[in-house]
C-alpha cells in the first residue's frame, strides 16, 4: 500500500481536489451519467482510479440522493490480491459505506487474461448490483484508459462500432472519470494522502495495455503531442455517428 502524500502548496492542493470533483459532477449533473436517487455499486480495486472515484462520489452523493455501496473484486490471480479488499473495506468504512467483497474465478481459456478478469468482475459486479437493487455500476476509466482502448483497436482493424470504445452510461455501467486525464487522479490522490494500491500488472510488459501505455504512446506523443486526446475525439466522433 502506498500514501500519495504532497508537495504542494495548499492553493495547488485545493485547484487538484476542486478540478476532478467539479469534473465528476458535470459528468453528473450535465451529461446523466448518474442520476438523482440512484443505488450505485461502486467499484474499487484500491488503485488510485477507482479510489479517487470513490472519494469523490462519497462528497457529491448526498445532494444528489445518490446511494452508494463499495464492491472490490479479487480475481485471485496473485497470492497477494486478497490483501487490497482491506484497503478498500478501511476506505468505504471512513465514508461510512456498505461494502462487499467478491471474489471470482477466471476461466482458464478464451480471449486475453485482462478480458476474461474484466468478464468475470462485470459479471460479479451486476451479481451484485441486483441482489441491492443498485441501477449503476461505477467505474474508474479515465481518459488515458478511453485512450488506449481506442489506439489498440484501430490498430487490430475494429468496426467503427468499436472504435465508439467506451461511452459514459451504457445500461447500469457508469464511468464519471472518463473525461477525466490520469494525471488529474494522481494529483487528486497525492493532494489528499489517499491510501492507494499500486496493481504489478499495470507495468507488466507481458500485457498489451502494458505496452501501449508505456512504449507505443508515448513514442506516438512524440510525433503527435496531443494523440491522447485525439485517439478520444475519434471515439466520442463515432459514438455520435453511431447515435445519430
Amino acid at each position: 500500500m502506498s500514501v500519495h502524500g504532497s508537495t504542494l502548496e495548499p492553493r495547488q492542493r485545493a485547484a487538484a481536489v476542486g478540478r476532478l470533483r467539479r469534473a465528476v459532477a458535470v459528468a453528473i449533473d450535465a451529461r446523466g451519467v448518474l442520476k438523482a436517487g440512484e443505488t450505485v455499486v461502486v467499484a474499487c480495486s484500491g488503485g488510485r482510479d477507482s479510489t479517487a472515484l470513490l472519494d469523490a462520489l462519497s462528497r457529491l452523493a448526498p445532494p444528489r440522493r445518490l446511494t452508494l455501496h463499495v464492491a472490490h473484486v479479487d480475481h485471485r490471480l496473485r497470492n497477494d490480491s486478497g490483501a487490497e479488499a482491506d484497503v478498500v473495506e478501511a476506505a468505504a468504512a471512513q465514508r461510512q459505506l456498505p461494502f462487499t467483497a467478491l471474489s471470482v474465478t477466471v476461466a482458464l481459456r478464451g480471449s486475453s487474461l485482462q478480458d476474461r478478469a474484466r468478464d468475470a468482475r462485470h459479471a460479479a459486479l451486476a451479481e451484485l448490483a441486483d441482489r441491492i437493487g443498485a441501477t449503476a455500476i461505477a467505474l474508474a476509466h479515465t481518459a488515458d484508459d478511453q485512450a488506449e482502448t481506442v489506439l489498440m483497436r484501430a490498430l487490430s482493424g475494429a468496426t467503427p462500432r468499436a472504435l465508439a470504445a467506451m461511452g459514459e452510461r451504457n445500461g447500469r455501467l457508469a464511468r464519471p472519470l472518463l473525461r477525466v486525464w490520469r494525471a488529474d487522479v494522481d494529483a487528486y490522490c497525492a493532494a489528499l494522502a489517499l491510501p492507494t494500491v499500486d496493481d504489478p500488472t499495470n507495468d507488466d510488459r507481458r500485457f498489451l495495455r502494458a505496452r501501449v501505455r508505456h512504449e507505443l504512446l508515448p513514442a506516438l506523443e512524440q510525433v503527435f503531442p496531443a494523440a491522447r486526446r485525439r485517439l478520444c475525439v475519434l471515439a466520442d466522433h463515432q459514438r455520435r455517428l453511431l447515435n445519430g
